[in-house]
């Protein structure tokens, strides 16, 4: 038995050196990396993402905290140091719970799902109060409820600092803390695709807009260090442990830099109201509004709105219409057509050449009817009454007269002067090809002539119609202007994308033709005598429903020395561009007229004479106080008796006299603005109910009626 035991000891024993041998050196490799792999780990710090300013210095987009918010309901028997449960003096087992103040947490409750319910509207507020009574109540509540995901971190806080409620909010869970880092657009919806949205498919994550054109940029570099595992769950760096040849252990972390956009908050939110009251009015499934510098190509606004299933407008993830969106602009397109012609010295074409301008021509092709919506069959206009009646019949005339046997030359010079393919958007989004049709058929010739059998986005058309205002200088648009880096700033500076597309005589020439078409044309809606405005309608047949129009009006402003472009499309809608584009466009050039303090003034064109003001009645000092921030002259007449306190505007002096109320009478409120009115007759002992909008043109009781102590006086607001 001795000889037995000593045998199966050593083979006991050979055993155990073999595998000790065998894990030591054999699989020695493998079973180190394993060790090392759980109690060492390579931690990966994120960066953080760059902010995105505007350019008045508004925040637009940012990386701010967000907390998902957990409740713990639970109740728990309490229990002492050795395990076991502990009893009051009755001997009834003490219950624990985190909710320790039952009435300030029940109290407290309506307020917190009114938080949650602005938060996010979706969910009613007796959503939240059934979701958490529920738990609250039922046999075993949840020690872990989820009520909301992704609450701002201000809210979070405000409700983890009520009465009653500091005990049930969870900081973190098991898997780990529940506040993370989200990109907020601080304005919502406002100019969102020009900024940019995360997506995520199947194929590809990413940023539209400047967040994806900037992405490396805004991104920086995420920081990667070593870490030794102190007990579960809790690893400390060991900046030490760190070996020179592994240098992927060693990245540093390198926040990402700021971006400066091109797009001003104020003109923003104009160009979006104006667009989406259009579009509400008139109908249309797709528009931009974009407002662009004239001298450096800055955009400041680009407001793209989609109509969606139920009818809402809003910026759509995949629907950057300014950039990607490519049509047949129709009319606006004359002007291309008609600089080609006068650049081309082989035709000697003179601007006081007079052509056919009105009613239907047939040429020798087929299909071959040309209308005219503008004149009777005889009308006959020069190069400035083809563009300002908008003539097909005219720009056919010029097109057949002088290029029908050399139509490859049109097409040349279209696309010379023209920015095909030039155009490479500092915003990520969807391209498309833009192109001048083949010029096949004798038909697609003419209709080339204008705006058809060719497309193009509303970015080239503004980047055409900016250099005709930038006497022939065609700029880049640009959405961002500066790159921070800590104090560092690098200017983003202009693009010249053609120096000269035609000379500065023919700029000033078409600039002439397109304010004479605001003045005396199809523009004629928006004319002004304050700043005075140039450009073009333009209305489109969209091509798979005869019945739908693409409408749009694109121009520059101030007439005389122009620093502004703009242009407006509203896509799919059943009015023209005259009624559907151009008053938009005229309700953002007023406000940025009003708004730059270098145009405050301004100074009527024909006269010279202090345009005539849209508040004609109102508090004497608002309007002296109004008048010395634009720069206008402001005189009172008869301003010893000016005891009122309230002012009208005189015509035949230009300048405000004293406006006498009248004693028992009802006073005149006609041309005050609202508050005015409302002030002024509540003075007198009136009440005062109104509609519409703008400044008042009508009232009832009529002025100078008897006063009614405690009557009502019905005012009519307009525009």
């Amino acid at each position: 038995m001795g000889l037995v035991y000593a045998i199966l000891a050593i083979l006991g024993g050979f055993l155990i050196f073999s595998h000790i041998f065998k894990i030591q050196y054999i699989e020695g490799d493998m079973w180190r990396e394993l060790a090392k792999s759980r109690e060492e780990m390579v931690r990966v710090e994120p960066a953080r993402r760059g902010t995105i300013f505007s350019s008045d210095g508004k925040v637009l987009a940012t990386t701010v905290p967000v907390c998902d918010l957990c409740l713990d309901l639970g109740r728990w028997e309490r229990k002492d140091v050795n395990g076991k449960v502990v009893r009051d003096r009755k001997g009834k087992v003490i219950i624990d719970c985190a909710v320790k103040n039952d009435s300030a947490f029940m109290a407290n409750l309506p307020k917190v799902c009114k938080i949650l319910h602005e938060n996010n509207p979706k969910k009613s507020i007796q959503y939240y109060y059934d979701r958490v009574l529920n738990s609250y109540h039922s046999a075993s509540p949840s020690r872990c409820l989820y009520v909301e995901r992704k609450l701002p971190y201000s809210k979070w806080q405000k409700i983890k600092e009520m009465p009653g409620w500091k005990s049930c909010v969870l900081e973190k869970t098991r898997d780990g803390s529940l506040t993370s880092f989200v990109r907020a657009h601080i304005y919502g919806n406002l100019g969102e695709n020009t900024i940019g949205i995360h997506y995520k498919t199947d194929a590809a994550e990413g940023y539209t807009g400047l967040e994806g054109y900037y992405d490396t940029v805004l991104k920086g570099q995420d920081g990667e260090y070593l870490c030794r595992r102190l007990t579960r769950g809790i690893w400390l760096p060991e900046w030490g442990l760190v070996r020179p040849e592994d240098s992927t252990l060693t990245k540093k972390r390198i926040d990402g830099r700021s971006i400066i956009s091109t797009i001003d908050t104020r003109y923003q939110d104009i160009a979006e109201s104006a667009l989406r009251k259009s579009m509400n009015q008139y109908g249309g499934m797709r528009g931009c509004a974009i407002l662009m510098e004239v001298s450096t190509g800055y955009v400041l606004a680009c407001s793209n709105l989609t109509r969606d299933t139920s009818g809402a407008l809003r910026e759509n993830l995949w629907s950057n219409v300014a950039v990607s969106d490519r049509y047949e602009p129709g009319s606006t397109f004359k002007t291309v057509a008609m600089m080609a012609m006068l650049n081309d010295r082989k035709n000697n074409l003179d601007t006081s050449k007079h052509v056919r301008a009105g009613g239907v021509k047939n040429y020798p092709v087929k299909n071959g009817r040309i209308d005219d919506e503008h004149g009777d069959a005889h009308d006959t206009a020069n190069l400035a009454g083809v563009l300002a009646k908008s003539s097909n019949v005219g720009m056919c005339e010029l097109a057949w007269e002088y290029y029908n046997d050399r139509r490859g030359d049109l097409k040349k010079g279209m696309e010379a002067i023209f920015p095909f393919g030039m155009l490479d958007p500092d915003v990520s989004a969807p391209q498309s090809r833009t192109r001048v049709s083949e010029l096949n058929s004798a038909r697609d010739f003419l209709v080339l002539s204008f705006g058809y059998s060719a497309t193009a986005t509303p970015l080239q058309l503004i980047a055409f119609y900016n250099a005709i205002a930038n006497n022939g200088k065609m700029v880049k648009p640009l959405f961002c202007q500066e790159i921070l880096d800590g104090r560092r700033r690098t200017r983003i500076n202009p693009v010249v994308l053609n120096d000269h597309i035609c000379s500065e005589e023919i700029a000033k020439q078409m600039r002439e033709m397109l304010v004479g078409v605001v003045e005396h044309g199809t523009g004629n809606n928006i004319r002004n005598s304050v700043y005075g405005i140039g450009g073009k309608t333009g209305t489109a047949l969209v091509q798979n429903d005869r019945s739908l129009h693409n409408s749009s009006f694109v121009g520059f402003f101030p007439a005389d020395n122009p620093r502004y472009t703009c242009l407006v499309l509203v896509s799919r809608t059943s009015i023209a561009g005259r009624m559907a584009a151009a008053p938009v466009f005229k309700q953002i050039a007023d406000c940025v007229v009003a708004f730059d303090k270098n145009l405050g003034s301004v100074r009527m064109l024909d006269s010279g004479r202090v345009a005539h003001p849209i508040v004609t009645k109102g508090n004497l000092k608002q309007l002296e106080s109004a008048h010395q921030i634009l720069g206008l002259p402001f005189g009172v007449i008869d301003s010893v008796n000016s005891v009122s306190g309230w002012a009208v505007f005189d015509g035949a002096s230009e300048s405000y006299k004293n406006y006498v109320v009248p004693t028992g009478q009802v006073p005149d409120c006609t041309g005050m603005t609202i508050r005015d009115a409302m002030n002024l007759l509540r003075k007198v002992g009136m009440k005062v109910r109104f509609q519409g909008q703008g400044k008042v043109v009508s009232q009832s009781p009529k002025p100078r009626t008897p006063i009614v102590k405690g009557g009502t006086v019905v005012l009519e607001l307009k525009p």
